[in-house]
């Protein structure tokens, strides 16, 4: 049955189809997007409590200013492959919604709408950066600092040794450095997690620029690693050196060095990207194609409107689905087990307090018991896991999610000569605390770095259970 027989024969389905075809590109965009709310919504809740750092939103905005810029080359016919995997992609983020972590379920959800967005973007454009600021608009900073970090700064400290080996005489004790002498912490902002990412987002938004092709963005992304970890060993090395030398950098020349290897990493990230050679003139600059699957989905108009079709219904399902779990009562989570908390902290009795309403929360799903107690000065908060996980996150990223801003971390001996990694909490218009954390496991072996705790632990180099102790104190009791 050819589509003039199906014209002559239903001529009212060929004018349904015909207006079908005719919606604008747009629209179709903005009903997956609609479709993915539940993934937009926590996003969006991570970056306004502050649990995660905010640099998602520039990989939005390039990804906004790339559909403004093309919007008049929206293609009315898409791609059916892309559209095919935007649909699958879109349903498998919903089923997966409340299955999987927030954040693996998001990487589900915003590579299919990366998927429907290049369905309808012109064949020019390379699928690899679009993908690439997709995946960065994740929030993914904190997650990628507690299982990244650790690695990362053992491999920074380890390079900063060799590079500061003429000059100074220098071991290194997993991620810290003694150089002569002098005890120096390659700490979590020194891991380069950071100048990752924005390494990473210059990659890609100057090859969309730049048009580069997927061939040639691909074979181009090992310089953007190679730059990112040279110019964090060289940042870590000239800071080391300073405070090895007895001369400890100040707070603001710590802060502009930075910047400035930042900006010089990510300028020659730009020059790499953009440089134009020979192999890209000769190369094609289509994006990424499935050409067994085009040849499998032929573009002509039948196919077209029964995917399209199709790509409609998916989303509604998944819009009515997601309205559907969000309106339905959480199911029960199982009561936490039982455990002694320790009555005395330094001979003085410890009393229990009630959780918070924040904590009551996060403790209904923490794999563990918490309490919360005080000696009369401090509140103590307590937390015993039997198994290593990404739950038991560093205190900073509690108190920024409740809006303190986090200042003046360092690494102290109490009177007992126990090391507690310690900052400032400073809410506005509010009381400052000295917040101060460490975690020990079965052994009497103490971490005051989650990151090191982790990968510890599952490695099998830490035996459980672990308790996280957190103290937190008013200045005016220190």
């Amino acid at each position: 049955m050819n589509l003039a027989h199906i014209a002559s024969a239903h001529p009212r389905v060929i004018d349904g189809g015909i207006r079908l075809d005719r919606v604008p590109a747009a629209a179709w965009l903005a009903l997956q997007t609609v479709a993915l709310w539940p993934t937009w919504t926590w996003m969006a809740r991570r970056v306004a409590d502050g649990s995660d750092d905010p640099l998602g939103l520039l990989a939005v905005a390039a990804l906004v200013a790339l559909v403004v810029s093309l919007r008049g080359e929206l293609r009315a016919a898409p791609r059916l492959g892309w559209l095919l995997l935007a649909s699958l992609g879109t349903l498998a983020a919903t089923a997966l919604h409340g299955v999987l972590p927030p954040l693996l379920s998001g990487l589900v959800a915003v590579l299919a709408w990366a998927c429907g967005l290049l369905a309808f973007l012109p064949r020019r454009v390379a699928a690899l950066p679009v993908a690439g600021l997709a995946v960065l608009a994740l929030p993914l900073l904190s997650s990628l600092q507690f299982y990244a970090g650790y690695p990362l700064r053992v491999l920074t400290a380890e390079a900063s040794r060799w590079l500061l080996m003429p000059g100074f005489d220098v071991s290194r004790e997993g991620s810290t450095l003694w150089v002569d002498g002098r005890l120096v912490i390659v700490d979590a902002p020194c891991s380069g997690v950071q100048m990752v990412w924005l390494g990473y987002f210059t990659a890609c938004a100057v090859a969309l620029w730049a048009r580069r092709s997927d061939r040639r963005f691909a074979a181009r992304l090992p310089i953007v690693g190679l730059l990112v970890l040279a110019g964090n060993v060289v940042r870590n090395s000239a800071l080391v050196a300073l405070e090895g030398a007895g001369r400890a950098p100040a707070p603001w020349l710590h802060d502009a060095l930075g910047l400035l290897v930042l900006a010089l990493v990510c300028a020659g990230i730009a020059r790499a990207m953009g440089r134009a050679t020979p192999a890209d003139a000769s190369a094609s600059h289509g994006g990424l194609s499935m050409p067994w699957l085009e040849r499998w989905l032929a573009n002509r108009f039948v196919h077209r409107i029964a995917h399209k079709a199709l790509f409609g219904v998916a989303m509604a399902v998944c819009a009515v689905a997601s309205v559907a779990q969000a309106w339905q009562a959480p199911a029960s989570l199982p009561a936490q087990a039982f455990h002694e908390w320790p009555s005395t902290w330094d001979d003085a009795p410890l009393r229990p307090l009630a959780l918070s309403e924040v904590e009551h929360r996060f403790a209904q799903r923490f794999p563990g018991a918490i309490a919360r107690m005080t000696d009369g000065q401090g509140v103590f908060v307590l937390r015993h896991v039997a198994s290593p996980t990404r739950m038991l996150h560093p205190a900073a990223d509690c108190y920024r999610a409740l809006g303190y801003r986090v200042a003046q971390v360092r690494l102290e001996n109490d009177a007992q000569q126990r090391l507690w990694r310690c900052f400032s909490a400073v809410r506005k218009h509010g009381e400052t605390l000295r917040v101060c954390e460490r975690i020990v496991d079965a052994q009497g072996r103490a971490f005051t770095d989650t990151s090191a705790w982790y990968w510890a632990a599952a490695a099998g180099q830490s035996p459980g259970p672990w308790q996280a102790v957190t103290v937190a104190r008013s200045r005016g009791d220190l």
